[in-house]
């Protein structure tokens, strides 16, 4: 019988996770024998084949500018491209490569046993184009059978996280919690409501907030600044030749990381550095680490005060927080949460809490013939932990069946804002949301004034016909009707919408957007007196530039 997936796609550390036929969630080993595989590609200078996983570096030791890495932070991103044997690759072709090994890893561990789809985890502030990125990503992924893989969800991480965590827990359970995920590239904080009572159960997410460039390498890169600067005063070495050598560069990285994870076991750890026949021992106590990186760790609760603040709550809301992601280990994240919001603090598998509730979620999911690439409807049949769950997408909620025959229901939002930029003609150019972050997905909104969305439209003229109109959405992070300029970012392109016949200037028109289940946009403008629809996927700038080498994956063979 064919198994759905669960992966979280991270930015060090990858997991597969899925649900076997005995009911248990399982975590896929790979090839080198490890339950967590490091997101490193080595790209081989024969141009045909790649290294995944800890054997990257190996592979790349003698060829470092060839390993790429942490490319999570730069999905959806058009203007990051890597140039490796002569051709070029976005952050999604890279992360595509990476689904490969773990989809040809879960495979071998299967015993070719065939993989009918996958849901895949991102960070909850990601917008909707990395989004895409990472759904191209998995789409690009070709299965043993030739087929391509099924990507049947974009699914938040925290949530996935959430959906595991409440999976442990067979007892009633009315909660609000704060997941704090620190991962080795990107921190979330997300607050949900966990409501369980009998056989019903209810995951909803409240708000979200975070950074999708921050985490556990950037407490690896104060410890390296410190070491190195350390080993040029002791040794006299060019600190920016050091800087700038490609070996270095590798070993730093990986040497870091290892003294990052002694750190929590010891309170005192070495590194020793050796360059251009130089050689020191550099000693780094728990607490000078923690000096080097207190910055870092209260980046993390500004933002979770922002979030509170945005959305009108405060710490007395929240009864538990739940801690996930690798980097939470560090004893300043423990200490450091206790400190400032003496807080429940719940450590629940933070490497595989993501991976694990995907599982969950994706055992549930049926592939129709006809798949759209949203899940389908009603399915049935698939063992999970409950044993034969189904999963539906509803209305605004994604429902499955849990352990004991309960009956999950999990309410996901937006996690931007979109708006439409239009002319106001007595304050001139003016930004209205259409649709606002925590908004249940799917989501949908529309322009209620005519006269305001004329304005915009310029259609102000009486008599005077139009052939077309250009429309703008931005994104933004407010939860109010209007957006001063400054806190919106013009991702998208223009939209040319053709009038044909044309339409008179005062002619009224609607113009609405819907947010999909995955957080991927549609725009529609009707002319209200034909009832003509106009129906546009907003664009983002850059166009393909953020898939750029995605046609390339299918020829590389994995080393």
């Amino acid at each position: 019988m064919a198994k759905k997936i669960g992966i979280d796609l991270g930015t060090t550390y990858s997991v597969v996770s899925y649900v076997d036929d005995t009911g248990v969630i399982t975590n896929v080993e790979s090839s080198e024998g490890e339950k967590t595989t490091p997101s490193i590609v080595y790209f081989d200078p024969n141009g045909t084949d790649v290294v995944v996983g800890s054997a990257a570096r190996e592979a790349g030791a003698l060829d470092p500018d060839k390993i790429i890495e942490r490319v999570k932070n730069y999905m959806g991103d058009p203007n990051y491209m890597k140039e490796i044997n002569g051709q070029e690759f976005s952050a999604s072709a890279i992360s595509s490569i990476i689904l490969k090994k773990l989809v040809s890893d879960a495979e071998k561990w299967l015993g070719g046993e065939e993989i009918e789809g996958a849901v895949i985890t991102c960070p909850a502030y990601f917008g909707d184009a990395a989004r895409e990125a990472t759904r191209k990503a998995g789409e690009a992924v070709t299965l043993s059978n030739g087929q391509p893989l099924k990507v049947l969800k974009i699914m938040d991480e925290p949530t996935a996280a959430a959906i595991a965590y409440g999976n442990s827990h067979p007892e009633d359970m009315h909660k609000t919690v704060l997941i704090y995920d620190l991962g080795g590239g990107t921190f979330d904080c997300t607050i949900m409501r966990l409501d369980f009572e009998g056989q019903d159960r209810q995951y909803k997410v409240i708000t979200t907030g975070g950074d999708h460039k921050l985490g556990g390498k950037d407490w690896d890169k104060a410890l390296t600044d410190y070491v190195r600067s350390e080993f040029c005063n002791q040794t006299g070495c060019d600190e920016d030749a050091i800087k700038a050598d490609p070996e270095m560069i590798v070993w730093f990285s990986e040497a870091s990381e290892k003294t990052k994870k002694m750190l929590t076991q010891k309170d005192v750890a070495t590194m020793t550095p050796n360059y251009d026949g130089q050689k020191a021992r550099i000693e780094v106590t728990r607490d000078k680490f923690n000096e080097l990186t207190r910055s870092l760790f209260g980046q993390t609760t500004m933002l979770i005060d922002q979030m509170l603040e945005k959305k009108g709550m405060t710490m007395a809301e929240i009864d538990e927080i739940i801690l996930v992601g690798g980097s939470t280990r560090m004893k300043q994240v423990e200490e450091g949460l206790t400190d400032a919001y003496n807080k429940p603090l719940v450590s629940f598998d933070p490497d595989k809490a993501v991976s694990n509730g995907a599982a969950l979620v994706a055992s549930g999911m049926n592939v129709a013939d006809n798949f759209g690439g949203e899940g389908a409807a009603e399915g049935a049949g698939a063992a999970s932990s409950a044993g034969g769950a189904t999963l539906t997408l509803g209305a605004q909620t994604t429902s499955f069946e849990g352990a004991g025959g309960t009956s999950n229901e999990i309410i996901e939002l937006c996690t931007k804002s979109y708006c439409l930029r239009y002319n106001d003609p007595t304050s001139g150019m003016k930004f209205a949301n259409l649709i606002k972050k925590d908004t249940p997905k799917p989501a949908h909104g529309s322009t209620q004034d005519v006269s305001i969305l004329r304005d915009h439209l310029q259609l102000g003229e009486s008599g005077q016909m139009y052939n077309s109109v250009g429309l703008y959405i931005l994104e933004n992070e407010e939860l109010t009707d209007e957006v001063p300029e400054d806190k919106c970012e013009a991702l998208y392109e223009e939209m040319p919408i053709p009038f044909e016949p044309p339409v008179l200037g005062d002619e009224p028109v609607e113009v609405t957007l819907d947010v999909d289940i995955n957080g991927q946009l549609v725009l529609t403008l009707v002319e209200l007196k034909t009832g003509v629809r106009h129906e546009v996927h907003p664009i983002r700038k850059g166009g393909d530039a953020a898939s750029k080498g995605l046609d390339q994956v299918s020829g590389f063979t994995l080393g």
